[in-house]
């Protein structure tokens, strides 16, 4: 919501400047985006004349003007736009002037002419997007003197600051102004001034004008409609103009203007029919059939399903309602009377039509989030009276209403008590009776007192409150969040993380530790995925879990694999040249369920990937190196010793994705993880990644009911000491060093406490295909000191499974 400050000051009364009372709206719950200025982000802009309007000699369309900009002689300007003309007021920047974006204006030559300053369009001023010509001011001036070689930003009061307000969705009442204004008088404790609503009604009585039917008062709980004869389509005034450019909206006519104007004043869209274009002067609300067309006002043609709807006169559709209206009672320059409707419609169903016919507005929005419905006819009758007071109309006698059953009586307060010492219950505050009867006060909510608490009468245009607790709120905002004080609850708290949630969080914390920094990615990806990954066309990844509503193509599918997000992660950080980079990520993979079971919902595996690239960081002490499979696998077996879940298994496998003879399958206890590897060359072009790329994906499941049984737990220091032995053995190569180390682990008996490998030799005098390798093996008794018998028969035991198992000699 763009609120002008000029406009805003309307209504409400307050010496804080913008900067302070959008602080003060912050600190009420509606927060502050920005401020932008208006008028002081360009200068040297003044008011001119057109004298003279000649084409230049040898261009299509340049125009060489002679311009009086209020100096001694006349300007000699070069312009291009469509529009311009002699005798025009238009914004002249004199040579010196600046523009938004730094753009000076300079003398300059085209096609040998000297332009000595320029002719400006509203964008080129940032006061709006309009940049079909230049910005034409005679209607500014209409009936008096222009002040030529003025400021611009002066003569025609520019200058205005717009506070750009979030709204939260339970705050669409704020969208507009005087409901604004209402929550700016709330916290400054300014009064408020509500536009007083008044003309003469000389026209015939309305009800002889038009007949109005709703045939499904479910679509429309209510329509007023007023009639105002004789208008002179025209400019709006300036003041007018100015409030809805600070909106973002730009002037049309005054018809128009005074439409925009009362839906942002009032939060009502509006829509005006030229009365003699409707055919038997009745308007029929009805939902529209299907296969139905209409010719809207963008000038497509609309073909309807029937879930929307239709205004329509005694003979066809004339307007989609709550969205746009029609060619064919379209205001035009020869409209002299304007049939006004101020109407409620569903929600639901204007949300369809304007997401189906793809036409978002100012209107349909307000639609959509739902209107005030006891606000139709106040709006209606604010709109009679700009229309009789800026355009010369009469306005017809009455109004004709058309109400849901439920609103026949009227439009009922909802009521609702509340109790002071709730208040302080909830918020655990202090606050007395006659705060909380200010607060009420300042928000205009009428209230009476009772034994038990304040009865409040919440206004219709509140729908946000309809409970004790939305009005508690309204006392939390109004009072002021920040004098809150920090309690503890008094109840017992229920809430807190499980042991599970706990141990995610250890996760994290540990590959934070490791050095790797963590990334968040989205849990849709595309399609196309599967191909940059090169998997086989029967990989299951290719069996895609389809997103229903995709914003985009590249986000149509679920993962089944974080590695995506990961690769493009990192690709982005090469492309800006951050080339070390060290990752991880934990999130759901979504896998599809089986075919044969339809009903079954896929299956969600908490899965943890890592990323390494580049180098490590060198310093005094060691020199820089390409991280290799070697670093990943460390921290991978680093993040199970934090976790306390024993030894991995890392064993050889291939997949289409990682390096041949690089990559291999991590598991605990025989129990398969994931993987680990380097990216297969391939794969990272596909990804437009350089360098060496370590990738890891490992189910976190296992990992963590591994670590819940057995994990890390506190110990007394050992009471005995330990017995340690060396043990060298030779044989092939072909025999995975992970194997060694879990048959040693196997046999080394309940003694056996720690397995290290601390050597690999592969050179003379060791037999060409074989290998040395040296481990360092620690025994420990828990109760008591080991003997060398006991030491030397595990020792054996180790010596005769290794020659055995797999042939591996002692050195």
């Amino acid at each position: 919501m763009r609120v002008s400050y000029n406009w805003l000051k309307q209504y409400v009364s307050t010496e804080l400047d913008a900067e302070t009372l959008a602080s003060r709206l912050t600190f009420a719950g509606l927060e502050l985006d920005e401020i932008l200025t208006r008028g002081d982000d360009f200068s040297g802009v003044v008011v001119a004349k057109v004298l003279t309007c000649e084409a230049v000699e040898g261009s299509d369309h340049l125009h060489k003007l002679s311009v009086d900009a209020g100096g001694e002689a006349p300007l000699s300007i070069i312009c291009g736009a469509p529009n311009i003309a002699a005798g025009q007021i238009v914004a002249c920047a004199m040579v010196g002037a600046e523009l938004p974006g730094g753009f000076q204006i300079g003398k300059r030559k085209t096609f040998g002419v000297e332009s000595c300053g320029m002719i400006c369009s509203q964008k080129e001023l940032g006061l709006s997007e309009d940049h079909s010509g230049i910005w034409v001011l005679d209607e500014y001036f209409a009936g008096q003197e222009a002040p030529l070689g003025k400021d611009i930003v002066e003569a025609l009061g520019l200058r205005d600051e717009v506070m750009v307000i979030e709204l939260t969705p339970n705050r669409s009442d704020c969208l507009g102004m005087l409901n604004m204004a209402r929550e700016a008088a709330a916290v400054t404790g300014g009064s408020l001034h509500l536009p007083e609503i008044s003309y003469e009604e000389k026209g015939g009585p309305i009800e002889q004008a038009i007949s109005i039917t709703v045939e499904d008062e479910t679509l429309c709980p209510r329509y007023a409609a007023r009639l105002v004869r004789g208008v002179k389509i025209g400019p709006s005034p300036l003041w007018m103009q100015n409030y809805l450019l600070a909106a973002g909206m730009r002037p049309i006519n005054n018809v128009v203007d005074i439409s925009n104007f009362v839906m942002l004043e009032m939060n009502q869209p509006l829509h005006t029919f030229d009365y003699q274009q409707l055919k038997g002067q009745k308007i029929i609300v009805r939902a529209a059939k299907n296969g139905e067309t209409m010719q809207t006002l963008d000038g497509k043609d609309r073909s309807f399903q029937g879930d929307e709807i239709l205004i329509c006169d005694g003979e066809r559709p004339i307007c989609v309602a709550g969205v746009m209206g029609g060619m064919e009672t379209e205001v035009t320059d020869a409209t002299t009377d304007i049939l006004i409707e101020s109407a409620c419609f569903d929600q639901v169903h204007i949300r369809k039509t304007s997401r189906r016919l793809g036409i978002p507005s100012e209107a349909s929005m307000r639609f959509e989030k739902g209107v005030d419905a006891s606000n139709c006819d106040t709006a209606c009758r604010r709109a009679v009276q700009l229309l009789v007071e800026y355009c010369g109309g009469v306005a017809d006698q009455g109004v004709v209403d058309v109400r849901a059953t439920a609103y026949a009586e009227g439009f009922p307060a909802k009521e609702v008590l509340l109790r002071p010492e709730r208040v302080n219950q909830i918020l655990g505050t202090a606050y007395t009776k006659e705060e909380v009867c200010g607060v009420m006060q300042a928000l205009n909510f009428p209230y009476v007192e009772q034994e038990n608490g304040l009865l409040v009468s919440a206004p219709y245009y509140r729908q946000d409150i309809s409970l004790e607790v939305d009005l508690i709120e309204e006392v939390a905002r109004i009072m002021g969040y920040d004098r809150i004080p920090a309690t503890l609850p008094l109840n017992p708290s229920t809430g807190g993380r499980d042991a599970e949630q706990n141990l995610l969080l250890k996760v994290k914390d540990s590959c934070v530790a490791l050095g790797l920094n963590e990334t968040v990615n989205y849990s849709f990806i595309s399609p196309k995925e599967a191909d940059r990954l090169a998997l086989p066309e029967d990989h299951p990844w290719r069996t895609n879990l389809l997103v229903s509503n995709p914003l985009s193509e590249e986000q149509s599918v679920m993962r089944q694999t974080l590695l995506p997000g990961l690769l493009h992660t990192a690709a982005r950080n090469q492309s800006r040249r951050n080339l070390d980079l060290r990752f991880f990520e934990t999130g759901m993979l979504f896998l599809p369920a089986e075919q044969e079971i339809q009903s079954t919902q896929p299956t969600e595996v908490l899965t943890l990937a890592m990323l390494l690239c580049g180098a490590a960081e060198d310093n005094w002490l060691h020199q820089t190196k390409e991280y290799d499979f070697y670093d990943l696998k460390g921290m991978v077996e680093g993040l199970a010793a934090m976790l306390g879940v024993g030894a991995l298994g890392f064993a050889r496998c291939q997949r289409s994705f990682l390096h041949p003879g690089r990559s291999a399958e991590i598991s605990l206890n025989g129990t398969p993880l994931g993987v680990i590897g380097e990216l297969h060359p391939a794969v990272a072009e596909a990804y437009e990644l350089s360098g060496r790329v370590l990738v890891a994906e490992l189910s976190l499941a296992p990992l963590m009911a591994a670590a819940l049984q057995q994990g890390n737990k506190p110990h007394d220091l050992p009471r005995y000491p330990a017995s340690t032995r060396d043990i060298a053995v030779i044989g092939s190569k072909d025999v995975p060093e992970a194997e060694i180390a879990a048959a040693i682990r196997a046999k080394g008996g309940e003694f056996l406490r720690q397995v290290r490998l601390f050597d690999l030799y592969d050179k003379a005098p060791i037999p060409e295909g074989q290998r040395s390798l040296a481990y360092g093996l620690q025994f420990r008794k828990e109760e008591g000191t080991l003997t060398d018998q006991e030491v030397d028969a595990a020792f054996q035991a180790i010596v005769e499974a290794l020659s055995s198992e797999f042939d591996y000699k002692l050195r």
